[in-house]
């Protein structure tokens, strides 16, 4: 039987993505995080990624919601996903049971419509997610991406057993070998439709921060364990 999980490492290439990060209510985020995690900000950054050349998986779309956190207990800082979307199944499942995040399937789009850059994504043939930017017209550096502080991933994982058992563990990741090629920097919009099953409107838009258009390749390895929950 072919496996759906391959082994990491896995080497990403040529990954291009709009990021935008805007201000939504503290309490909207609050709702989103398990309690052993506090809130650095009232922020959301929403990522729209096309995985243009992924090992094991091929080409794909996938979209990432964070929000900016630390565990106390580590000392650790990072980015919290509360609601990831892709369109690859074995994206979806290695995500699931090596990290633990909340990977569900969606369709992304990505790419220019004239002079402004465009990212849809879709679940159930709802736009949940529109998002845009001018293209191309302020370059950036990756120390301004960075202030964002994403680089870590933390996740809540979640596995059943067989017998009815349940192994939760509190989870981060980074990534190895990052090459990114451009940045570019600028104004942007986020609109949000509800959906039950990609309930994103439950963190309103209240302000958009800025918006990042950049192309990456990385490594996918693995992680650590920060917390064994109960």
């Amino acid at each position: 039987m072919s496996s759906l999980v391959p082994r990491f490492p896995l080497r990403m290439r040529n990954t291009e993505i709009l990021t935008v990060a805007y201000r939504t209510e503290p309490d909207a985020i609050a709702q989103f995080l398990p309690p052993q995690l506090e809130s650095l900000a009232p922020r959301v950054i929403v990522h729209l990624y096309r995985m243009h050349d992924a090992e094991w998986f091929g080409a794909y779309g996938e979209s990432a919601v964070h929000l900016p956190v630390r565990h106390a207990a580590s000392g650790t800082e990072g980015a919290y996903s509360p609601l990831l979307f892709v369109e690859s199944d074995g994206a979806v499942a290695a995500g699931r049971e090596i990290y633990g995040q909340p990977k569900k399937g969606g369709e992304i789009e990505l790419g220019p419509v004239g002079d402004l850059l465009v990212g849809r994504l879709r679940r159930n043939g709802i736009d949940v997610v529109t998002a845009t930017m001018p293209y191309k017209q302020q370059a950036s550096s990756t120390d301004e991406l960075d202030e964002l502080g994403f680089r870590t991933n933390i996740n809540v994982k979640e596995i059943h057993s067989v017998d009815g058992g349940v192994a939760r563990q509190l989870t981060a990741r980074e990534f190895d070998d990052v090459v990114v090629h451009e940045v570019w920097r600028g104004p942007g919009t986020v609109e949000l439709r509800p959906n039950a099953q990609a309930p994103v409107h439950l963190l309103p838009v209240l302000e958009v921060e800025t918006a990042f258009h950049w192309r990456v390749d990385f490594t996918l390895t693995y992680g650590r364990v920060l917390e064994e929950l109960r």
